[in-house]
């Protein structure tokens, strides 16, 4: 009896842990709401304060959020009389240029300027964030690649591929060992009894 409580209390702690483990990975997405992959943190334009995050990650040529926060250098406060725009220009090959707004409308949290837009061509791009306001002006530059569509860049197959060894060794640790009943005793007869003959 002791090495079956000590069995199954073993399979509990590491579905638990399997358990936690899918949970945070449920989560993770939600934890980079409008925010993504840090490009830029806390470059000076003026008075302010800019960081720049992409999303998502991989970059694909379809879509791209470019979300931009400002900060006023003296307290870290909100900066709300700004305006950001952002510029996509390609290096090494020829593919148009875009420029646009990015404004809080765009942005899932009000606190960010998003400006979102298709890039259409694979390759490297170069991305211009600049800021203009009342306490000064500056723009910063960073440079990101974007990539086909492919198998591994899809979240929800990475997803199911980390947690299949995950679901294996649960199915194990669950499945009953079958015990052989020993021949000439029937199942139903209560213990010491003999079986039928």
């Amino acid at each position: 009896m002791r090495r079956y409580m000590e069995r199954h209390g073993t399979r509990r702690s590491i579905l638990g842990l399997a358990a936690a483990l899918v949970l945070g990975l449920l989560m993770a997405d939600g934890l980079l709401a409008n925010g993504g992959t840090l490009r830029l943190a806390n470059i000076e334009m003026g008075a302010y304060r800019v960081s720049v995050f992409t999303d998502p990650t991989p970059v694909r040529p379809d879509t791209l959020d470019v979300s931009v926060l400002v900060l006023r250098g003296e307290d870290g406060s909100l900066a709300s009389d700004v305006s950001v725009r952002v510029r996509s220009d390609p290096v090494g090959f020829d593919a148009p240029t875009r420029e646009l707004a990015a404004t809080r409308e765009a942005a899932d949290d009000p606190r960010y300027h998003a400006a979102k837009f298709a890039l259409e061509t694979p390759g490297t791009w170069r991305i211009t964030v600049a800021v203009e306001g009342p306490e000064g002006s500056g723009e910063e530059a960073f440079e990101l690649r974007a990539r086909e569509w492919g198998v591994l860049a899809n979240p929800f197959f990475v997803i199911f591929i980390s947690l299949l060894p995950l679901a294996l060794l649960g199915w194990w640790l669950l499945r009953e060992p079958k015990t052989a009943q020993p021949e000439g005793i029937s199942p139903d007869a209560p213990r010491g009894a003999p079986g039928a003959d």
